[in-house]
């Protein structure tokens, strides 16, 4: 009899503790998710394991791990580690410490880092990696309202008139900031992540909040054009370029 009640409660405390959805997750969850693995590897694997994971970081280094190579970096002061096969890894030989980094992957598990036992390191599999380049950085009032506008999206190119995101730029007393993001069809959206340089943008995330969908920019700024900036971004399942134009 009481070892049926504790099946009971066990299943009913189950049934209330409301697991991670299936959404893609960002580098701003990390930190969470190696806390839970340090404190309860059962909830770990429910609510994050082969879980998508996003993010953009700096490359660190690529090590041996049995037949396979680590692929590793750090995103907003984590570690991370992508297990590619050899002939994936060699892609990257050329690849120098703190080159910029876009990845998504699966999350695997949690293992001690040998450069630091201190700090655990999260393992993902079924990696997606891009380098991203060094833009150039010119130094433009960015400070506004801008409107984004789609020059292709995959193969499909358009005319620059289908506009989707506006974004404003204002300046504090630090740099700047974006303090008002929206998409035209009206689905709520917010900032992950935005690394202004000087007075540019080169790299930048959003998420849609109904989704979880991650989008990465990375964009190019020409001081010859002060009104407008381009920007190639990524989503897991697609890509494309929009254009952004001052219009206040």
């Amino acid at each position: 009899m009481k070892k049926s009640c504790f099946l009971v409660l066990v299943l009913i405390s189950f049934l209330f503790v409301k697991p991670i959805s299936a959404k893609t997750l960002g580098a701003q969850e990390i930190s969470v998710i190696l806390n839970t693995h340090s404190e309860n590897q059962l909830r770990f694997r429910r609510d994050f394991s082969q879980k998508e994971l996003e993010l953009t970081g700096d490359f660190e280094q690529l090590r041996p791990l049995g037949s396979d190579w680590a692929f590793e970096l750090t995103s907003q002061g984590n570690s991370v580690s992508c297990v590619l096969s050899e002939d994936q890894a060699m892609e990257f030989v050329e690849t120098g410490r703190g080159t910029n980094i876009f990845l998504t992957g699966k999350i695997q598990t949690v293992r001690k880092n040998d450069s630091n036992n201190s700090k655990p390191i999260l393992e993902l599999d079924q990696c997606r990696i891009r380098l991203l380049s060094r833009n150039q950085v010119a130094s433009i009032p960015i400070e506004g309202r801008w409107k984004g506008c789609n020059v292709r999206i995959g193969k499909k190119k358009y005319n620059g008139k289908s506009c989707s995101l506006y974004v404003t730029i204002r300046k504090q007393s630090d740099g700047y900031a974006i303090s008002d993001l929206k998409r035209s069809d009206g689905r709520p959206i917010e900032v992950v992540a935005a690394d202004f340089a000087g007075s540019a943008l080169p790299e930048w995330s959003t998420k849609t909040l109904q989704t979880g969908v991650i989008t990465s920019y990375n964009c190019q700024f020409e001081e010859t054009n002060q009104n407008s900036f381009i920007c190639e971004w990524e989503e897991p399942k697609r890509e494309g370029t929009i254009n952004f134009q001052r219009i206040r």
